[in-house]
């Protein structure tokens, strides 16, 4: 807070100290003035004293000629003459004296004057910056009162602004806390949530029910959309027209892609955790040109983890006129164009045909 009003009082502080040499000037000005008054007084004691001198000279003149005149008398007593003579000759030499040193004072009293005039003026400036001064210091005095008013006011917001940092710094404690109340409620409840619809069938598709599109909730995965028929069959791949591209990356068939509603394919970490907590069975319907379909059934549908390359762990038993033609692929890891899992050294990355657990290129 000082640090923000030094610039505005720093000029009023800088005016004041030149009005405090001017005052101390102004007072040796006053003793000089005063001596100057003293020598003046002297210089007038010293005209007064000329003037009498001067009236001295006249009274000579007057002897003088009274000297003439009795001279043109019998002189009858010499001594007398004499007497006379050496007095007027003392009464030149003092005048002629008197006369030098009252031209001396008459120019020291000239200049005297001359600067008791300019002395004066000083003064009358000196005393208008004096009365300038107590006014500074008056608006001084009112600015300082003001700024202790803000100072103690910045106090109050100071303090006020700690206690709103302690209470927030307090409140941040409490988020924080509550935050991890609700991420450890938020685990319990998932878990619990995944219990429940465990317990309520919905971690598959519910049987007896219409076909469409379900969400499902398996361990350890998200809630998932996925068709169902009405006998309880989850569809995990559909190819039919050709509108969705299979040959697509590792990425996309282990999270799944396409439209549910249209050809799709669920995704590998999906079938894995499902098929790892719970058995299933396998049903591959597959049309032909002529209109109608075939079918291959499995009754232990189960693969491995991406560690393993979602490897085809188990198909159990079969029948169908479909035919068997996954017994030969069992812990064959899963391939694709940019992941090349087959046992052969042959690369897979030109089959257009999309990811399948394979052995080689050429046996799918």
């Amino acid at each position: 807070m000082k640090s923000y009003w030094l610039p505005v009082l720093k000029p009023m502080f800088d005016h004041l100290e030149q009005l405090k040499q001017l005052t101390d000037s102004n007072n040796e000005l006053k003793n000089t003035l005063n001596s100057k008054l003293e020598t003046i007084t002297e210089l007038q004691r010293h005209l007064i004293l000329a003037e009498r001198e001067d009236t001295f000279k006249k009274e000579l003149s007057i002897i003088q000629n009274k000297l003439i005149d009795s001279q043109s008398e019998p002189i009858h007593n010499n001594e007398y003459i004499k007497e006379l003579q050496r007095q007027i000759e003392h009464s030149r030499g003092h005048i002629k004296s008197q006369e030098s040193q009252i031209s001396d004072l008459r120019k020291e009293l000239e200049t005297q004057v001359g600067q008791l005039k300019d002395q004066k003026e000083l003064i009358n400036q000196v005393n208008t910056l004096i009365a300038n001064n107590n006014e500074l210091q008056s608006m001084l005095v009112a600015a300082t009162g003001e700024l202790k008013l803000k100072d103690d006011l910045i106090k109050v917001k100071d303090s006020q602004i700690m206690d709103q940092g302690i209470h927030i710094a307090f409140k941040h404690t409490q988020i924080n806390s509550l935050s991890s109340q609700v991420k450890s409620i938020t685990q319990q409840l998932t878990k619990v949530t995944d219990d429940l619809m465990v317990c309520n069938g919905t971690d598959r598709c519910p049987s007896g029910t219409p076909s469409g599109i379900y969400k499902i909730k398996s361990h350890g995965l998200k809630q998932f959309e996925v068709p169902c028929n009405e006998s309880g069959w989850m569809t995990i791949q559909k190819r039919f027209d050709g509108s969705e591209n299979f040959d697509r990356p590792w990425e996309d068939y282990k999270n799944g892609f396409g439209n549910v509603k249209a050809e799709f394919f669920l995704g590998l970490e999906r079938i894995y955790q499902m098929t790892k907590h719970v058995p299933h069975e396998l049903y591959i319907k597959l049309g032909v040109f002529n209109g109608g379909s075939r079918y291959i059934y499995y009754d232990d549908f189960k693969i491995g983890s991406e560690s393993d390359g979602y490897s085809l762990k188990s198909l159990g038993q079969h029948y169908g006129p479909a035919g068997d033609f996954l017994s030969h692929n069992l812990n064959d890891r899963f391939c694709t164009f940019d992941r090349d899992n087959n046992k052969s050294k042959a690369n897979c990355d030109v089959d257009p045909a999309g990811g399948w657990w394979c052995k080689s290129c050429c046996i799918r």
